[in-house]
């Protein structure tokens, strides 16, 4: 199975219906490292959803991949009907991403792969 086709599957498991977003961690070999997706979230007073970089570095904490692996790439794809679109990391996740070790690649609104 190829890394979109991996996004795509890992997206699907999203109980979002706007917007089914996955995040993989991979290291240099293209080895997935984790993986995760956004998820809508009840009972939470003033968030609903919790995005898929959130649930991803919270996994790769809990791994210790930051101290196994120097080289993590992070790929965050949103799958519409029509395929890959635009998911770049919000202003918010990026922070958090920023704070981290990782390279982090996301799809266009065309499909495309693009770096942050």
């Amino acid at each position: 199975m190829t890394l979109p086709e991996t996004a795509a599957r890992i997206a699907g498991y999203s109980n979002v219906k706007r917007a089914k977003v996955s995040a993989i961690a991979f290291s240099k070999s293209g080895q997935i490292i984790a993986t995760s997706h956004n998820r809508r979230i009840s009972g939470r007073k003033g968030k609903w959803t919790q995005h898929a970089e959130e649930v991803l570095l919270e996994k790769l904490h809990r791994l210790k991949a930051f101290d196994r692996f120097k080289d993590i790439t992070i790929l965050v794809t949103r799958i519409n009907k029509a395929g890959a679109t635009m998911a770049k990391p919000c202003a918010n996740c990026q922070k958090l991403l920023d704070k981290h070790p990782v390279h982090v690649i996301y799809s266009d609104w065309d499909g495309n792969i693009q770096s942050v």
